[in-house]
């Protein structure tokens, strides 16, 4: 997956910049990613319509900002 690729190369310039930055920029893709991987709210229907691959690394983002 080629956007997905992109979306990890997003997460480390994310983790990479300033902490005041940081999240702002997680948030950033967070939100991108939901639009294009349509991914649902709620948990239970995320896990049954998204892709593994892509839900990884969703809550890998989600879980590395500090808010």
């Amino acid at each position: 997956m080629e956007r997905l690729a992109e979306y990890k190369r997003r997460y480390w310039e994310a983790m990479n910049a300033s902490r005041s930055r940081r999240d702002f920029l997680l948030s950033d893709i967070m939100m991108d990613m939901e639009r294009e991987f349509r991914i649902p709210f709620l948990r239970s229907v995320a896990e049954r319509e998204v892709d593994a691959e892509v839900l990884r690394l969703y809550r890998l983002i989600s879980g590395s900002r500090s808010i």
